[in-house]
């Protein structure tokens, strides 16, 4: 099963990103159903892997939060099931563990367990055979984080972009360098 999961795992149709296994943290897990009551509270395993025991046919939300400094500046890949109902995410930033948690919708039928990973993706998931890279949110911009192609000019731009210091921008807002129309 380990060796199923390290095979190039497709999310959406979108690209396939290796996952590795190795010195995840443990990610707390809490399985509440459509009342907001907890059916399974738990955490992954040493391999970033869970699983509930039977549940009740209906809704559940599968919320995972950890508080480990370990998770954050990485990028991790999210699989919940139940029987052929899949949910997955990818390129979630480990800090988003630490704040409300990161949270899954799932449906699950009779007699049906829930079945959950979470895995580190390796930079240079692939995407039509090319190499792609996780680029950031820009900070003072409205673009979100995305996936680009490694030497292109977006993953180059992000390497090379600099910062403006707050200052910097005050000064030429005080200068009148800062404002439409002048």
């Amino acid at each position: 099963m380990k060796n199923l999961f390290r095979s190039l795992f497709s999310v959406a149709g979108l690209f396939a990103a290796t996952l590795a296994f190795g010195g995840i943290p443990s990610v707390s897990v809490i399985v509440s159903d459509a009342d907001g009551k907890a059916a399974f509270k738990g955490a992954t395993n040493t391999s970033g892997a869970f699983a509930t025991a039977s549940l009740k046919p209906g809704n559940y939300v599968v919320q995972f939060n950890s508080s480990s400094a370990a998770l954050k500046g990485k990028y991790y890949a999210l699989v919940v099931s139940a029987g052929k109902k899949k949910v997955s995410a990818s390129a979630v930033p480990g800090e988003k563990f630490a704040g409300g948690g990161v949270a899954m919708k799932v449906d699950v039928g009779s007699g049906l367990n829930i079945n959950g990973l979470v895995a580190a993706e390796e930079e240079g998931a692939a995407k039509n055979g090319k190499t792609m890279v996780w680029i950031p949110p820009m900070l003072g911009t409205n673009m979100p984080g995305h996936w680009a192609e490694k030497g292109s000019a977006d993953e180059i731009l992000s390497r090379t972009r600099g910062t403006v210091r707050q200052q910097s921008i005050q000064d030429l807002q005080d200068k009148g360098h800062g404002t439409l129309g002048h």
